[in-house]
């Protein structure tokens, strides 16, 4: 899928349909404001939303965090008794009959908290399809990263392997394994994440191999961009963004700090909640609401929760507007005094790209992630500004401050900064010395840094 010659330690064998399936997928209340994600005939859900997929290791069932900023799988293992594992099911290598356990150290070093443990082999099924001999990491140490709070188990990252803790010389990333076993026509998953909470919600869409034809019935109907990459390799689905819209007025943002990089560059990520990007950019953005916005000291931008301002984005090569839902811009979650959270925060920490787009702009389109040597992302958008404006209405109500923002509104009212309180849980260090393989760092910066609280669940990969 993608080259980096991996030595296998082992043989591996994929089994499956060879033409696409589709798994359930389901969101489900954890803590406030963090992951999010949702997958084609495997079970996804979304936690504060965290989305959730299941899968079989060993014959044994969990939930995990599905993860498409990181590539790693790593699962609890019966050997770790911290609380927060034993609230949750764990794996055991002594009822697996295919289990290899190497000795090899796995450890991990997040903003907040840290996991540890070995890597492994064992066969991994997700829906259909089944991987003998796929290279994992068993965590028999847990800090702080709060897997009780949404029952899950551990990790399932579907980025590129470039961005793997596990070296490549233990084995191929499942993600690797599982499109390796298609046609390169088919070397496709895709997704869409939902809004309500539950298991099976058919709204609620992952898809391994094919796309759904619930969401696209003609193909051609994707914008397909290349993904954005500025070295040698690609990391992250990245794409290029031109600008934002506010009530259908452009609203310009500042230049990229990605060397090499003509645009802004914004990386899509189920494992984030919000969307976070440059604090001048989200200032100025929140300006344009008026007296409908503010900046909170310790909750960041909030927006009246019965105001509705219409956001699009403009992004891709070529670029499209994708428009944001006003639900998704003002968070009811968390609501308190009549204000929700603004779905937008400022994160001058984005070290991967200039801004990162969470589930906050992913439930408002369709997203196929297209895994060829020169990956492309598709995209099409499902929220419709007229439905989504007389949606929110019906839902929250009349705006009971009366006001009609213009576009040139006054600023929002002050606050402290909060670009270090919209980070992910799974945000590696800066020194980064936290991903570390057989005794050495594997990694670099991390992805997201931040020190006031974090929301979300993922790890960001050093760049």
């Amino acid at each position: 899928m993608y080259p980096r010659c991996p030595v296998f330690l082992f043989a591996v064998s994929v089994t499956a349909q060879q033409l696409g399936f589709t798994l359930p997928l389901s969101r489900i209340p954890g803590r406030p404001p963090r992951v999010g994600q949702a997958l084609d005939n495997i079970p996804l859900v979304n936690s504060q939303h965290t989305y959730i997929i299941n899968a079989t290791i060993g014959g044994q069932v969990f939930r995990l965090v599905f993860d498409t900023g990181s590539s790693d799988l790593w699962i609890a293992s019966t050997d770790c008794h911290d609380q927060d594992c034993l609230a949750v099911p764990r794996y055991s290598p002594g009822i697996s009959a295919t289990s290899t356990e190497t000795g090899l150290l796995f450890e991990l070093d997040y903003l907040v908290g840290k996991v540890h443990g070995q890597i492994a082999f064992d066969t991994v099924a997700l829906g259909p399809y089944q991987v003998q001999s796929q290279v994992f990491a068993t965590v028999d140490q847990t800090a702080n990263l709060g897997l009780a709070s949404t029952a899950t188990s551990g990790i399932l990252g579907f980025c590129f392997p470039d961005t793997a803790a596990i070296p490549a010389t233990a084995g191929a990333t499942l993600l690797e394994n599982i499109m390796s076993s298609f046609e390169p026509s088919r070397r496709v998953f895709a997704f869409h994440l939902s809004r309500s909470s539950g298991f099976n919600d058919p709204s609620a869409s992952f898809t391994l191999g094919a796309l759904d034809p619930a969401f696209v019935q003609d193909p051609t109907l994707l914008a397909l961009s290349p993904v954005a990459r500025t070295g040698a390799t690609y990391d992250y689905w990245k794409l290029p963004v031109l600008h934002f819209t506010f009530n259908g007025q452009p609203f310009t943002l500042s230049a990229s700090r990605v060397i090499g990089a003509d645009n802004p560059i914004a990386v899509l990520d189920t494992g984030t909640t919000l969307i976070l990007g440059p604090s001048a950019d989200v200032d100025a953005l929140y300006a344009l609401f008026g007296p409908a916005a503010r900046n909170d000291p310790s909750a960041g931008y909030q927006v009246r929760c019965t105001h509705a301002s219409l956001l699009g984005i403009v992004l891709g090569d070529p670029p499209r507007e994708y428009l944001l839902h006003p639900a998704d811009v003002a968070w009811a979650e968390g609501a308190a005094g009549g204000w929700c959270t603004g779905g937008i925060q400022p994160n001058d920490a984005v070290n991967a790209g200039d801004w990162l787009f969470g589930d906050v702009f992913l439930r408002n389109v369709y997203v196929a992630h297209y895994c060829t040597d020169q990956p492309v992302v598709g995209l099409l958008n499902l929220t419709n500004g007229t439905t989504a404006l007389a949606e929110f209405r019906q839902e929250r109500g009349p705006d009971m401050d009366g006001d009609e923002v213009d576009v040139n509104g006054t600023n929002a009212d002050g606050g402290g900064d909060t670009t270090t309180g919209y980070v992910k849980r799974w945000a590696r260090p800066a020194s980064g010395m936290g991903a570390r393989m057989f005794g050495a760092v594997a990694g670099g910066v991390g992805f997201v840094i931040g020190g006031v609280g974090a929301i979300g669940w993922r790890m960001w990969r050093g760049v």
